[in-house]
């Protein structure tokens, strides 16, 4: 009798621990709106543009080719983005062309 109630404690408590320890491990998540990424991709965007467009900024010719090539790339990405339509990545596009 005294085996089984021993036994019985142990079972308890060990199941309290595993809650317990499952309870604090969990990680929060920042989850994202669907805006708020859509201004991360952007923004990523805008940085990517301005990091590959600075150091031709004395050669014209240059830089309109690279940012043409760039935004080349970006609409190919932007169209496969779960998270834009067509007139958004069209939005996107023009933002990018005006920004720089």
């Amino acid at each position: 009798m005294s085996e089984e109630i021993l036994y019985s404690i142990i079972g308890i408590i060990g199941l309290i621990g595993i809650v317990i320890f499952t309870l604090s491990n969990t990680k929060s998540t920042k989850i994202q709106t669907p805006t708020q990424t859509k201004q991360d991709i952007i923004d990523r965007y805008k940085q990517e543009l301005i990091k590959a467009l600075t150091p031709l900024k004395d050669d014209k010719q240059a830089r309109i080719s690279k940012k043409n090539e760039l935004l080349k790339k970006f609409n190919q990405e932007l169209a496969l983005n779960i998270y834009f339509d067509k007139s958004e990545i069209r939005e996107v596009i023009l933002e990018l062309l005006k920004d720089s």
